[in-house]
């Protein structure tokens, strides 16, 4: 059970990589501090130019460091967030608008599409 615990973890950890890569200047897996059993750590910096180290436990995502591959919070008194997308929503003004413009994009391809069919049909 906690080598599938683990597993998970780092299967969620490199997805999460892969889903903001878009939205942040780089973001990666620590090559520094170890992973077990219950935690994975990876490295982030926000279009802002700030750098953070992030802990992912079975208790969501949380801040423990304001640079790469460091420990620096008060990890006691840290915040957990559920999402990884609600952690980078209260630390990066540029990830809400960048979510916010691929949204826009999104959604108006799916309009595009829409009005394609509906003309073909007509």
């Amino acid at each position: 059970m906690v080598d599938d615990e683990k597993y998970s973890l780092k299967i969620e950890a490199t997805e999460v990589i892969k889903e903001i890569k878009y939205a942040v200047k780089s973001v990666e897996l620590s090559q520094t501090l170890k992973c077990n059993d219950e935690l994975v750590f990876f490295n982030l910096e926000t279009k802002e130019n700030k750098r953070y180290c992030v802990e992912l436990t079975p208790r969501g995502f949380r801040l423990i460091g304001n640079n790469f591959d460091v420990m620096d919070n008060d990890t006691d008194n840290s915040k957990y967030y559920e999402t990884i997308y609600s952690l980078l929503d209260s630390i990066s003004l540029q990830y809400r608008n960048t979510f916010g413009d691929a949204l826009a994009q999104k959604l108006q391809g799916l309009q595009d599409l829409q009005q394609t069919a509906d003309v073909e049909e007509t």
